[in-house]
């Protein structure tokens, strides 16, 4: 499973890093390399020129720091330095670009819901966000939806289980 990538959506809400945190335990328990992928948050200001150009500059360096953060906390907690993967654009085309480029993608894990979920108020009702949504729907590989309420143990915990009985 050495050439295998399991790659996790990472966009700096609390739901994606237990993401990351999943697919750090995920590609250590089978082998497979594990990439972090972020999605531009481009904001729409064609017509304002240079201005719209520094802003990405500084959205492109905003998501460098936090993947170089999250990278760390993976390396640190379990000895895997994952890949960074920085995609423009809509998150539902990006994590199709990202399969069709990269060799190997096996598996996409993403929080249920993202950042732009976290900071509005959703129904009761409403049990995954769009883009995890949209994903499981139509990519070729398996989809995981992280819930935002599962106990970082609970995760640690049935690796290690799994480990231990293989």
């Amino acid at each position: 499973m050495e050439n295998s990538l399991i790659i996790a959506g990472v966009d700096g809400s609390q739901n994606s890093l237990l993401a990351a945190g999943v697919a750090a335990r995920m590609s250590t328990l089978i082998g497979a390399r594990l990439g972090l992928v972020h999605v531009l948050d481009e904001p729409v200001l064609g017509y304002w020129g240079g201005l719209h150009d520094r802003m990405l500059e500084d959205i492109r360096a905003e998501a460098e720091k936090t993947l170089a953060d999250v990278a760390g906390r993976v390396l640190e907690t379990c000895g895997t330095m994952p890949e960074i993967l920085i995609e423009s654009g809509l998150p539902e085309d990006a994590f199709k670009r990202v399969m069709e480029r990269e060799a190997g993608v096996i598996m996409v894990i993403v929080g249920r819901h993202g950042l732009a979920e976290e900071k509005r108020a959703r129904p009761l009702t409403s049990q995954l966000g769009h883009v995890a949504a949209f994903l499981a729907a139509n990519l070729s590989v398996p989809v995981t939806c992280v819930p935002p309420d599962i106990h970082a143990s609970q995760i640690c915990e049935a690796i290690e289980r799994l480990r231990a009985k293989g």
